[in-house]
């Protein structure tokens, strides 16, 4: 726990780039990657981080690729 952690997901998460940050906490998938981490999406604060790095591992499918990419929305955006 203190080094690394596993979270897996299923099916596809929401499209965050397009949504307002009042919006983004609303999904499940969404909030559960936020409490995992030790952060919230609205704060620039990330003294509560819990890990340096994150690894994104999905499927070698179009919808992987899909997922990955949200998943990167997710973190570039908010």
């Amino acid at each position: 726990r203190e080094y690394q952690a596993i979270m897996p997901l299923k099916g596809k998460i929401l499209n965050t780039w397009e949504v307002s940050s009042d919006e983004v906490l609303a999904p499940p998938e969404v909030h559960d990657i936020s409490v995992a981490i030790g952060i919230d999406p609205d704060s620039d604060d990330l003294s509560q981080l819990r890990y340096g790095k994150i690894c994104i591992l999905a499927d070698a499918d179009s919808d992987g690729l899909h997922i990955a990419t949200l998943l990167c929305a997710l973190f570039v955006k908010h």
